[in-house]
């Protein structure tokens, strides 16, 4: 699959401002794609802004009024495949009922979120230069915990409304369980030892979850 290619844009007014325009947009979701796949066929190392420009018949000139740099460009496609990968776990949430007991609404959660992640051919190197570019602190700041993020609240109100959220702890819950599937995502292995990688991930997002929504307060220590 090749981006498609687009003409130069009208200069988005401001520098690096999020896009507004239809035009504008399009620009921006073609030079996404473009570093989607040049990190699928060859690797994140291979993402340059001259590539991506002569893949989308962007000039270079143009290019940097939506993203400062090479590695603004690779954490935006990072950063739009984790949203797509969410959305459509949020989406599988949405057909159970709420009925349905939050431990197997979890486990549905997390293993949707690792098979659509497994099956975007460039996560996995993007992720790599994510995690190369941001700063540890950087990476666990509440805006940039991406696994699942802010839809934990949500879900958490909806299949155990009687919780009482504690933001520090959730933020806990997604630094914990986000670096766990990323380092699933990046680690080599048998089908067999992947599986019990996920086992494992399953086994402390459970924990973390019973010790999420337990009631707090010293009646119940």
């Amino acid at each position: 699959m090749q981006a498609t290619r687009l003409s130069d844009e009208t200069p988005v007014r401001g520098a690096k401002r999020v896009p507004v325009q239809t035009r504008a947009l399009r620009t921006q979701a073609a030079l996404l794609a473009a570093v989607e796949e040049i990190v699928a066929e060859q690797s994140a190392e291979a993402v340059t802004t001259t590539s991506v420009a002569e893949r989308t018949g962007v000039a270079v000139g143009s290019l940097y009024r939506y993203f400062r740099d090479r590695d603004a460009l690779l954490l935006a496609a990072y950063d739009a495949t984790v949203e797509r990968i969410a959305q459509a776990s949020v989406e599988r949430l949405a057909e159970l009922g709420a009925e349905t007991d939050v431990e197997e609404a979890a486990r549905l959660l997390l293993h949707v979120y690792l098979d659509e992640a497994e099956a975007i051919p460039a996560h996995k190197g993007l992720l790599r230069a994510m995690r190369s570019i941001r700063t540890t602190e950087e990476e666990q700041d509440p805006a940039n915990v991406t696994i699942i993020g802010e839809r934990i609240a949500p879900f958490l109100k909806r299949f155990a409304p009687e919780t009482r959220l504690d933001p520090a702890r959730l933020h806990f819950m997604n630094v914990l369980i986000g670096n766990l599937v990323d380092l699933y995502l990046v680690t080599p292995g048998t089908s067999e030892e992947r599986a019990a990688r996920r086992e494992e991930i399953e086994a402390h997002m459970l924990l973390a979850l019973r010790r999420a929504i337990r009631p707090h307060g010293p009646e119940s220590e």
